[in-house]
């Protein structure tokens, strides 16, 4: 390994796990996750990488924490914590609420949506027409609509 990469790889890893720490925050906390979620997502590579590396410089420490069985517990702890969110969401079939969210919206009535939205049926429809979408009935689902499987216009 090139001498000068392995004399920054750990201040390279220290900062990466900053940047990993402040974004994962960011993105806990309702704010600012629209604005970290995707470099959080892609410098998570780097972290990973630099991490490796940094173990891997270390190797020798790194097996002193096996062979005392020091790293034992960590990882143990760890792989709980992992698992207390991943099996019960896995068991539970769970998918993205933002994902199961949109297409209901897809396939609501839209009466059904103007009483969600609480904005009368009329105005949505006019909103959909004045944006070049063709409504026939009230009771039409919203993906119909977009999909332009209406030929006649909304007569209240």
């Amino acid at each position: 390994m090139n001498e000068q990469f392995k004399k920054y790889i750990t201040a390279i890893s220290a900062a990466l796990f900053l940047v990993m720490a402040v974004s994962g925050l960011a993105m806990f906390f309702p704010f600012g996750e629209d604005l970290v979620k995707e470099m959080h997502q892609w410098l998570a590579f780097a972290f990973v990488t630099a991490v490796a590396l940094h173990v891997y410089k270390n190797w020798g420490a790194t097996m002193t924490y096996v062979r005392r069985k020091t790293i034992v517990a960590p990882l143990a702890l760890a792989a709980v914590a992992a698992a207390a969110f991943m099996v019960p969401a896995a068991l539970a079939g769970r998918e993205d609420p933002r994902h199961a969210l949109m297409q209901s919206l897809q396939e609501a009535k839209l009466a059904d949506l103007g009483r969600v939205l609480n904005l009368p049926t009329d105005s949505l429809v006019a909103q959909l027409e004045q944006d070049g979408f063709t409504v026939t009935s009230a009771e039409q689902r919203l993906s119909d609509i977009a999909s332009g499987r209406a030929s006649r216009r909304w007569r209240p």
